[in-house]
């Protein structure tokens, strides 16, 4: 983990997650007509407070795509407990996608491949390249990218977590994160795991044979193993060990999507000041437009002098 802001060469944010939760923190925000933007207020706001702390660091918005993935192809009830993303919601990611570019963050956004994906992708092209990355997420399947080179910065706590705050937050290494929910599942997600199976007997089961793989290799011993239903949990890995593997394949993070979008190229650019005042005060953010009009906007430092 770093503590010196000047080794951050990139700052990877994953947008889906910053849309939803400024969504439900701010779901009455309209403006005069009655256009929501609620969404569209955090969001800018939670990207304001980075540029002010991070502004020698090369920021990137990521969002998931609106179709569905390989995931759903391995797994068609992946995700289907979500509900509909709310029609308020809806309609505030097109100009929040234009505002955001206007204030000179770069986009990505891949049809057919989930945010998680993207973010995996980049990170680990900075890693082979040696540079560090910054996740800023609440999302627990990130974690798993977590190395020398890449740590999460959690977006509820402001905190920075590396390999050893990893562990201590989910109780196993970076690397057996999609170990562990093939074992136990997750609900967010809707990936199953295998019956019987909750967090802590995973988690036992992972510190005992180092890997899901090494548990199946290892299946005669787990009836010796000293914990209660032993021999239960036993019939239920041989039983559904077709779904462990495949639960571990839908929250294992993909970090070789094949696309000519490269990180060093995703620069940030200067922000567009004349048509964000324009929609500021569209949708009545007083504070930002009057920041615009007196020239106190943050802009990227390596735009200072420009």
């Amino acid at each position: 983990m770093t503590n010196n802001q000047k080794d951050i060469n990139y700052l990877l944010i994953d947008g889906t997650s910053y849309l939803y939760r400024s969504y439900y923190s701010f779901p009455f925000l309209n403006n005069k007509i009655g256009i929501p933007s609620g969404a569209i207020y955090g969001v800018i706001n939670m990207l304001n407070k980075l540029l002010f702390k991070y502004p020698k660091t090369q920021i990137i918005i990521v969002f998931d795509s609106p179709f569905k993935t390989f995931r759903h192809k391995l797994f068609k009830f992946y995700k289907s407990n979500r509900p509909i993303m709310p029609i308020k919601l809806q309609v505030q990611i097109k100009p929040l996608h234009q505002i955001i570019k206007m204030m000179g963050f770069p986009i990505v956004l891949i049809p057919h491949f989930e945010a998680d994906d993207i973010i995996g992708t980049l990170s680990c092209e900075a890693n082979n390249n040696n540079k560090f990355t910054l996740i800023s997420t609440n999302d627990k399947d990130l974690a798993q990218l977590v190395n020398t080179n890449i740590n999460i910065l959690e977006n509820k706590s402001n905190k920075i977590l590396g390999k050893k705050e990893i562990i201590s937050k989910y109780g196993i290494t970076p690397e057996l994160i999609p170990d562990l929910l093939g074992l136990m599942g997750d609900k967010s997600d809707n990936i199953p795991g295998v019956p019987k199976i909750g967090k802590k007997i995973a988690l036992f089961l992972l510190r005992e044979f180092k890997s899901l793989k090494n548990i199946y290799k290892n299946i005669e011993k787990i009836p010796k193993c000293l914990f209660r239903g032993a021999k239960n949990i036993t019939e239920s890995l041989i039983k559904n060990e077709s779904l462990a593997f495949l639960s571990k394949n839908l929250a294992t993070i993909k970090t070789d999507i094949l696309t000519n979008i490269s990180i060093n190229k995703l620069k940030m650019s200067k922000p567009s000041i004349y048509r964000l005042s324009h929609l500021f005060k569209y949708y009545e953010f007083h504070n930002w437009s009057k920041l615009l009009e007196k020239g106190k906007w943050t802009i990227h430092e390596n735009y200072l002098k420009k």
